[in-house]
């Protein structure tokens, strides 16, 4: 990792240098070991106090911490542990990203009517009721929801009529014939 410090009217000798290498090397491996990284540091004296700016450009971000403190290598310390908090706060959340970019791309689309993760309601019996979650509710006639179950190949279609304002399912029943639940008003 490439380092570049500006001193503005502050100095930190090679020593202290040498020990914030180590700290740059450690966030160096923990981002990226095979690309070299650049880091610039910004060291200014403010009043009484030194502010300690680093920069560093990494993961397609550009991270930058500050800490001020009335000693240059503290300031500096305390930037880098700063810098190290948000290089794996920022490379936790791109992972996390990533992975469900990878979920969304496996998974098939989800049917409409039913939920993505459907909810075990009774697990001890040899029945199990899945919750298929909230079902949105189209307004249709029973021509138009008989339409919607023979284009999308399904065997139930949940929608609130058109006429009396009802929730009802449209089943396909096992011999074929279809099957018309209202709910009462």
């Amino acid at each position: 990792m490439q380092v570049h410090y500006t001193e503005r009217h502050v100095a930190i000798n090679d020593a202290e240098k040498e020990k914030a290498a180590v700290k740059f090397a450690k966030i160096h491996r923990f981002l990226s070991a095979t690309k070299d990284l650049e880091a610039n540091v910004v060291l200014s004296k403010n009043g009484t106090d030194v502010e300690a700016e680093v920069t560093l450009h990494a993961l397609h971000h550009t991270l930058v911490v500050t800490d001020t403190n009335g000693n240059a290598f503290t300031a500096l310390n305390h930037a880098l542990a700063k810098l190290e908090k948000q290089a794996h706060k920022n490379k936790d959340k791109l992972i996390a990203n990533r992975r469900r970019q990878r979920q969304r791309e496996n998974s098939p689309p989800p049917i409409q009517g039913s939920a993505q993760e459907p909810e075990v309601l009774e697990s001890n019996s040899a029945v199990r009721v899945v919750s298929s979650g909230k079902v949105v509710s189209k307004p249709l006639t029973l021509q138009e929801a008989q339409i919607v179950l023979e284009e999308k190949d399904r065997d139930q279609v949940t929608y609130r009529d058109v006429e009396s304002g009802q929730i009802c399912v449209l089943l396909r029943r096992r011999d074929g014939h279809l099957e018309l639940v209202e709910t009462p008003a």
